[in-house]
């Protein structure tokens, strides 16, 4: 019986090894292609393009607001006690405003930009997939993930090429 089980490793081991050997796996660095595309600079121009007047709105909100406060806390001393309380409260529905104008700016800034890159990473994808037939790879990687790869396991020119140059 332990004959049987230990030709069965072996066996195992050998076909466990050979079929090893035979994987063929390559590496993406998924910072450095994210960083080199310029669809990546074309999305942060986009977003400035589409977020910006929102942002100087926000700006703009945020000094007028501050002027006022300084202003209140000036004059704090000669302002009756009717107008300290409609001076704050004025403050506090101002400041709540800002807060809303924001947080809205910020949720519609992120949706807008995970839109875009979601897009981006589904191009990315298909070109891997696309290098990956033609390579005949079975596994690719993103080096976030591997300890360490010989560089000529690296991919990322290739995909970053055939990205730039539609996927060809």
């Amino acid at each position: 019986m332990k004959k049987i089980m230990l030709l069965a490793i072996t066996l195992l081991t050998i076909y466990a090894t050979s079929a090893f050997a035979d994987t063929k796996i390559g590496v993406i660095n998924m910072q450095d292609l994210l960083q080199k595309l310029p669809q990546m600079k074309q999305i942060g121009d986009d977003l400035k393009n589409q977020f910006g007047s929102r942002q100087k709105q926000l700006v703009n909100a945020q000094t007028s607001f501050k002027g006022e406060a300084e202003k209140f806390r000036r004059d704090n001393a000669v302002l009756s006690d009717k107008d300290k309380q409609a001076t704050e409260d004025k403050l506090f529905k101002e400041q709540q405003n800002i807060q809303k104008m924001q947080m809205d700016l910020q949720k519609d800034y992120m949706a807008a930009q995970n839109k875009e890159i979601d897009a981006l990473m589904s191009q990315i994808k298909d070109v891997v997939d696309k290098v990956a037939a033609d390579g005949k790879f079975d596994l690719i990687l993103i080096n976030a993930s591997v300890a360490y790869a010989k560089k000529d396991l690296d991919l990322t020119n290739q995909v970053l090429q055939k990205i730039i140059g539609g996927g060809k």
